[in-house]
């Protein structure tokens, strides 16, 4: 009996159900496959976020490019200004920067923002340098010369007297509008400046007048301020003072031997003479004048009409590299 019953709790356990280790083993797998799917697929999503990162990243650089060309722009018109300071020119300054007709083609695919922003920083720059265009053809250093510029360049609408800018002062040598089409006078000197009324106002900026104009200057050069004259070189205001333009520079007539009309016009020094003679090649200027006619093949670039007692009225500039333009005064 006792042998009956252990033969049949044998069985009994025997045929009691066995786990299908194999089952849970293929479970556990696919279970395993499916938490590596779902890391893939986490791996995969911070993947695509990664990468929209570096796409955001890369967009983030591109504007920061522009701002190192703008930059690189900035710098390059800061060496310009130390290059007059050294009276050593603008040689050295890459052309493709300063040259302004590239500037609208450089700038063509900038948004309209960062345009504006540009234009903040070029006004910034023009407003140190006094003139229009930033640079300076005349009391080079803004450091020495923080409140006086000589500025070079061209107009075609006459006349020196409180003319208000017309062509947006895009004018002067290096501007956008370089040939001063429908530019005054005005348009050279930079906003917040205004073109020098007359020797007061040159001696108030500059304590030694004309002294230090021609640095950074390519002579010959006359920088014409709105002072005039009732004629004979007695520098005068009011509406009869029409008679020539007088300034700084090299270019022009020295009337200072007579003691009676270097006192009415110090500190400026330098006349135009009757119908800008004294800038010109072709009017027959005498030799105590600094006429144009002494440098062999400079085109003439002042023009100051028919009436040789309104040339202050009348006056006109071309070629806006050559032989100056215009004493702006800081307001």
């Amino acid at each position: 009996m006792r042998l009956f019953l252990g033969v049949f709790l044998v069985l009994a356990a025997c045929s009691q159900p066995v786990a299908d280790s194999t089952a849970d083993d293929a479970s556990a797998t696919d279970v395993a496959v499916v938490f590596d799917a779902k890391d893939v697929a986490v791996a995969d999503a911070d993947a695509v976020s990664d990468a929209k990162d570096v796409v955001l990243d890369d967009a983030d650089v591109v504007p920061d490019a522009k701002d190192v060309v703008f930059a690189d722009a900035d710098v390059a018109l800061d060496a310009k200004d130390v290059a007059f300071a050294d009276e050593i020119g603008t040689a050295d300054v890459p052309d493709a920067i300063l040259d302004a007709a590239d500037v609208p083609d450089m700038l063509s695919d900038v948004p309209d923002d960062v345009l504006a922003d540009i234009a903040v920083d070029v006004t910034v720059v023009s407003t140190k340098a006094g003139c229009s265009d930033g640079t300076r053809e005349g009391f080079g250093d803004a450091q020495i010369f923080p409140t006086i510029a000589a500025c070079g360049g061209a107009w075609d609408q006459p006349g020196i007297f409180n003319m208000p800018a017309k062509c947006n002062r895009e004018g002067g040598n290096d501007g956008l509008n370089a040939a001063g089409v429908g530019c005054t006078v005005s348009d050279l000197c930079a906003t917040g400046w205004h073109v020098c009324y007359g020797k007061d106002d040159v001696v108030f900026r500059n304590a030694d007048g004309c002294a230090g104009v021609m640095t950074g200057a390519t002579p010959p050069v006359f920088f014409t301020t709105q002072m005039s004259s009732t004629g004979s070189f007695m520098c005068a205001s009011g509406a009869n003072a029409t008679n020539d333009l007088f300034g700084c520079g090299n270019l022009g007539c020295d009337f200072t031997s007579n003691p009676t009309v270097k006192t009415m016009c110090a500190p400026l020094g330098l006349s135009s003479h009757d119908l800008c003679k004294g800038l010109r090649n072709d009017k027959g200027c005498g030799d105590w004048c600094n006429h144009l006619g002494k440098y062999p093949g400079a085109p003439n670039s002042w023009d100051c009409g028919s009436d040789g007692d309104k040339e202050a009225l009348n006056v006109v500039k071309s070629h806006p590299e050559q032989q100056g333009g215009v004493l702006c005064c800081l307001d």
